[in-house]
């Protein structure tokens, strides 16, 4: 078939096949180092999501993580750049606002009067002296206002009464005017001079209080006015009488009498009004400033607060974006570290060793409720099984078990790296592009292999004390290790073969690849359930060959009485129970059988494992836990008996 030359994606001319371009709108995965990969599936098969995290941690100074880390830290450190900016202007603008507000407060804040005690002095005194000259005696005595008196309308009798008593009063001022002017012709001089000192000064004026030193001299001038204009000022003499009425309650007729009989005592009482007039206004208009005074006191005060107020806000939102930008840096890495989580969750997801805890919950929904799959659990058991093989390489080489026959090839997906030497390249490019359009490198799921396919088959059953004692010197850890390398390698050794797993506590369960990473020492060891579920299986298998190993560390503890219930402390009971499952094996055919006794506390548990082992035909083999991956693989590989040194 002949393909056009300017088709854009690649092509194989002559085969008829053109490989899809399917790169829009594709997730394309973020590509790991071998290492990486490595190191992230150790983390996740034996920490969970926290190796993840602590992968993330030090992900080491090179590889595609470190260098996608620092991209993202670029793009995001941009973006917060912008933010940054953003948030610098709308800072700047309300810095600026509050400015101009405190600018507003503090021109009110700034009051002349309160600043310079000296000028609230001169407008208190302006003030007083204003009030004072606003009186009514110093408005008469300042020449300001004419003082009238009352106009009453009175009937015909009334004013004929009114004039009778108004020429009488006039006479009798006369005559008293007359008398008194008679008296004191006879006074001494002395007495005359009563009023006045011996240095001819004027009498002193009765003690008041004035509210600032010029008010005295003012007072002194206005009774000199008032001296030399008493008598001949009418409208200040009406004025006098009022107030002297209004003192004491006289009537006008009578105050002009005892003026006639005696002018000191008016001249006298004119001055004392004369200083009440004074005293009185400028005591009002006193009070009435320092309520002024305190009032702008009060209003300073509260501007004042207010400035600081917003002085302290400023301060307080340029600390706020300080601290912001001392956090930044810790937030970058907060948020590449978060994106690249994201990016390594779907990658895993997308390889298949990863999936959500929840299938409706979308990616983004589950970053957090993700779970290993079996599929990581096996690469993780390749990982096991290749560091077994690299530190016991000359032992493993001897394979005494393999029986197959070549010539024989089926077309599947690649389950081994040992296959990728048989790689259909066609079936795998095009698998590739159709699985990640984005990205052009090859992943081992893409691959499609030519497997042979072999006669001979293995069905395994592998039974995993984890009774409570197996929590001691980390034995359950070392048995999990070796379940997962000899699952591992049985798989290999031919992807046909089959491999059961067996939990054996106070009750025996089959688990999954996945569950042997979770599970946990508790209980009793009930072996006699553990061989019954073995034989089982056996018994339902259509392989030719079978091989059952058992990793424990003690003796029979438990076993299932008539009624199904699980019973403990009887050794002897269930020693016989588990030694009537094991000989029940021997209608197995070609069945190798071997226990792996770990650290044994006396003669007792290897008695125990003998008997057992005996009663299956197979073998005891005693083992430290840090050598017994080393010795199960060993023991699977060599043949019918571990080698020695293994």
């Amino acid at each position: 078939m002949k393909v056009e030359n300017d088709i854009p994606y690649p092509h194989i001319e002559g085969a008829g096949v053109v490989l899809p371009d399917c790169s829009r709108g594709i997730y394309r995965p973020f590509r790991l180092t071998a290492g990486e990969k490595r190191d992230l599936i150790k983390g996740l098969a034996e920490k969970g999501l926290k190796g993840l995290d602590e992968f993330l941690a030090d992900p080491g100074d090179s590889g595609a993580v470190v260098d996608r880390l620092e991209e993202l830290r670029r793009r995001i450190s941009e973006q917060l750049e912008q933010v940054r900016t953003r948030r610098r202007e709308s800072l700047d603008e309300e810095i600026r606002r509050l400015t101009r507000s405190g600018a507003m407060v503090q021109d009110s804040v700034e009051d002349g009067l309160l600043e310079d005690p000296s000028a609230f002095r001169r407008y208190s005194s302006d003030q007083i002296r204003g009030e004072i000259l606003a009186s009514d005696l110093i408005s008469v005595l300042e020449g300001r206002e004419e003082t009238t008196e009352r106009v009453e309308k009175h009937g015909l009798f009334a004013r004929i009464w009114n004039a009778i008593k108004r020429f009488f009063t006039w006479l009798a001022e006369k005559f008293l005017s007359l008398i008194g002017r008679i008296g004191r012709l006879f006074r001494r001089k002395g007495k005359r001079n009563e009023a006045r000192g011996q240095d001819g000064s004027k009498r002193p004026r009765g003690a008041i209080s004035l509210p600032f030193p010029g008010l005295e001299r003012d007072l002194s001038g206005w009774e000199e006015r008032l001296d030399g204009r008493l008598e001949e000022d009418r409208h200040l003499q009406k004025a006098v009488n009022r107030k002297i009425s209004d003192r004491y309650g006289y009537d006008p007729g009578r105050i002009r009498l005892k003026k006639a009989y005696d002018p000191e005592w008016y001249r006298e009482e004119a001055r004392k009004v004369l200083e009440e007039e004074v005293s009185e206004a400028a005591g009002r208009k006193s009070k009435d400033l320092e309520n002024e005074k305190a009032s702008r006191i009060r209003d300073r005060d509260q501007r004042m607060e207010r400035e600081r107020k917003i002085k302290d806000q400023i301060m307080k939102l340029e600390k706020q974006f300080d601290a912001e930008e001392e956090a930044k840096e810790k937030k970058l890495d907060e948020m590449s570290s978060g994106e690249m989580k994201k990016e390594l969750l779907h990658t895993l997801s997308f390889m298949g060793y990863l999936e959500r805890s929840d299938p409706r919950q979308t990616l983004e929904e589950a970053s957090y409720q993700w779970e290993i799959t079996e599929a990581l659990v096996e690469k993780f058991s390749e990982f096991i099984l290749a560091e077994i093989l690299q530190a016991r390489n000359p032992i493993m080489d001897r394979r005494g078990r393999q029986i197959s026959d070549a010539g024989v090839y089926e077309k599947a997906r690649m389950r081994t790296v040992n296959e990728e030497a048989r790689m259909d390249i066609l079936q795998t490019m095009v698998n590739a592009r159709l699985n990640h359009p984005g990205d052009r490198e090859i992943e081992p799921f893409d691959i499609i292999v030519h497997r042979e396919v072999t006669t001979s088959e293995l069905h395994a059953v592998l039974l995993v004390d984890v009774s409570g004692s197996m929590e001691e010197n980390m034995r359950l850890e070392a048995a999990k290790r070796s379940v997962l390398a000899l699952s591992q390698a049985i798989k290999r050794e031919n992807p046909r073969n089959k491999v059961d797993m067996i939990a054996i506590s106070t009750r025996a369960r089959p688990v999954t690849l996945k569950e042997v990473m979770s599970l946990e020492p508790h209980g009793f060891t009930n072996l006699q359930e553990g061989f019954a579920l073995a034989r089982a299986l056996f018994e339902g298998s259509r392989s030719d060959r079978h091989l059952l190993f058992l990793i424990t560390d003690g003796l029979p503890e438990a076993y299932i009485d008539g009624s199904g219930v699980p019973v403990a402390g009887d050794l002897k009971m269930a020693m016989n129970l588990t030694l009537a499952e094991v000989s029940a094996l021997d209608r197995v055919h070609d069945l190798s059988f071997e226990v792996f006794l770990l650290e044994p506390g006396d003669e007792t548990f290897v008695s125990a494992a003998k008997r057992i082992a005996r009663a299956g035909g197979g073998n005891v083999i005693i083992a430290d836990p840090k050598e017994l991956a080393y010795k199960v693989i060993g023991e699977y590989i060599s043949g019918d008996r571990i080698l020695e040194g293994i």
